[in-house]
């Protein structure tokens, strides 16, 4: 049986209790807070992996009614599938931190649908299949390995890990059927000076050069001490030579 003296006490630490577990409702926990953060590039990548889904599931689908390579209408399916996938885990993301997806494929996606649904014969159809994804696909590259690489939120980089698979395997896949024209793959940025590697190079000059004035000045420097000693010498030489002889002292003189 609790005491009267007990009282107090228990009550205190009920109190305690019940203003920390209204404290995380309100506010939640630290670390999911910080996780909301995203930046305008992770946001980016959610909803272009979102439009890319809305025109290719449709494609792949085409791809496995009107293909007239085998490998084209394996090509279709597989891409149907992982962007299927893709999708749920694109929703899912979106849901969680609150991004509104498009419903429609952008103008120019829904170009390239046009020119498959008018192809004139099932050749055509996977030509233009295989080169209008691939195109896309070889855009869609880069934006998901930047945020790859730079992405501050762990849910967004576990995504894009995903994505970059997808898309890597699906740009060798549409290679593999053959067809792709390569002058129609989508430019390569302009080269930039690596950082990390200029920073280097930088680094190995100033070293290059401090070492060649270490030398030349520690050079100089041994000439100029070695001089002075030498010019030190003939001096106490010379002075020695023109001293004159101490006469020998008589007994009981000092000489000072």
């Amino acid at each position: 049986m609790t005491s009267a003296s007990d009282t107090p006490g228990a009550f205190s630490r009920l109190l305690v209790v019940l203003l920390t577990m209204a404290a995380v409702t309100l506010l939640g926990p630290a670390d999911d807070a910080r996780a909301q953060e995203l930046s305008p590039a992770d946001k980016n990548l959610i909803v272009n992996v979102k439009l890319a889904g809305l025109w290719e599931m449709p494609a792949g689908m085409w791809a496995q009614e009107r293909g007239k390579s085998k490998r084209t209408r394996e090509v279709g399916r597989t891409l149907m599938i992982d962007h299927g996938r893709l999708d749920t885990a694109t929703h899912g993301i979106a849901d969680r931190f609150g991004i509104t997806l498009p419903t429609e494929p952008s103008d120019q996606q829904s170009a390239w649908l046009g020119e498959m649904k008018a192809a004139r014969d099932d050749t055509e159809f996977d030509r233009i299949f295989a080169n209008r994804l691939r195109y896309a696909h070889g855009v869609l590259f880069p934006i998901i390995a930047q945020v790859r690489a730079g992405t501050r939120n762990d849910v967004v980089r576990d995504y894009a890990t995903t994505a970059n698979q997808a898309v890597l395997r699906h740009m060798t896949l549409l290679e593999s059927t053959g067809v792709v024209d390569q002058s129609l793959m989508p430019e390569a940025p302009v080269p930039q000076s690596n950082s990390a590697n200029s920073a280097m190079d930088v680094g190995f000059g100033d070293f290059a050069l401090g070492l060649l004035l270490a030398v030349v000045l520690g050079g100089g420097l041994f000439f100029a001490i070695r001089t002075l000693r030498s010019k030190n010498t003939r001096t106490r030489k010379r002075a020695a030579a023109a001293e004159p002889e101490l006469v020998p002292s008589a007994p009981g003189e000092i000489n000072v």
